[in-house]
């Protein structure tokens, strides 16, 4: 899954995200959710920072996932390029924790995801930590070859409500 990934052009990235983008909005959970928690993309993951900018721009709440003392927090930002610097493993985060909202909405990334909610990660479990006991909807971001029959899954392991990607929105367990 990462090797096809990273061979993904940035022309890839930019359409498939785009058309994700477009998918996500007709997800009625958006319609009424204040505040998101985004993943900040990084390489080729589905892209984010388009759509945190124009979460922004529609006046929504919007929290980033920053590693603080070996975990991740949610921290809120107001202004994507002012906000956030490289942090942890290189990855954006906030130059300052500001305590953030529950989020109603969590846009979560992933390395492969199954029908079910299913999600692998890096396998440090650190999106798992963040997500457990969270109450808003959970929806994981792909590409449609990262969808596969089953990932493997552990008892601490978070299921997701939805994944989306180019090409279909799977409602997850």
């Amino acid at each position: 899954m990462l090797v096809r990934r990273a061979a993904l052009s940035t022309a890839e990235v930019r359409s498939a995200s785009a058309a994700i983008w477009e998918r996500l909005a007709l997800v009625s959970a958006i319609d009424n959710a204040e505040t998101f928690c985004v993943y900040v993309s990084t390489g080729t993951e589905v892209e984010t920072h388009g759509l945190i900018r124009q979460l922004l721009a529609r006046g929504r709440e919007v929290c980033v996932p920053a590693f603080v003392q070996g975990r991740y927090v949610t921290a809120m930002i107001d202004d994507f390029d002012a906000d956030l610097q490289p942090g942890h493993w290189g990855i954006l985060e906030p130059r300052e924790v500001l305590p953030a909202a529950e989020p109603d909405v969590w846009l979560v990334p992933g390395v492969a995801f199954d029908r079910r909610g299913g999600r692998v990660g890096h396998g440090k479990g650190y999106f798992d930590r963040l997500l457990t006991g969270a109450s808003g909807v959970k929806i994981g971001l792909a590409y449609e070859f990262q969808v596969v029959e089953v990932v493997p899954a552990a008892a601490h392991d978070v299921r997701l409500d939805y994944i989306i990607t180019e090409k279909q929105t799977i409602k997850g367990h």
